[in-house]
């Protein structure tokens, strides 16, 4: 199993995305979808994937799935639409952590002890 982090753009509103993961958890059947250029040939299903919102690692939650959407889709929850394109599949229970920052990056990257690689 490895540990990867990705992070939100800053204009996402930390309650917007608390919106999204109660959703997530609620609905069965439901994933929260980050888009990536491609899929991260060690990723694997089951790994943890930590996210860091303006500059500090928030929590992390299981990767369920890649799905390649070839026609974009819409976000259930907040109606927004979503481009064509790669997505890393997250699902089940947000996992609060008080994380170290974490500020200079965008996208996702391998995550080890606190450290990204």
């Amino acid at each position: 199993m490895a540990d990867w982090v990705i992070t939100l753009p800053q204009k996402v509103e930390w309650s917007d995305y608390k919106r999204e993961l109660d959703d997530v958890l609620s609905t069965p059947g439901m994933v929260m979808n980050y888009r990536v250029a491609r899929f991260p040939k060690d990723m694997r299903i089951g790994d943890r994937c930590f996210v860091v919102h303006r500059g500090k690692v928030r929590g992390w939650m299981k990767i369920v799935g890649m799905k390649d959407w070839p026609n974009g889709f819409t976000c259930q929850t907040t109606g927004a639409e979503w481009r064509p394109g790669k997505y890393i599949q997250r699902a089940g229970t947000f996992m609060f952590v008080d994380g170290p920052e974490m500020k200079g990056f965008q996208g996702i990257r391998r995550y080890h002890q606190g450290v990204s690689c």
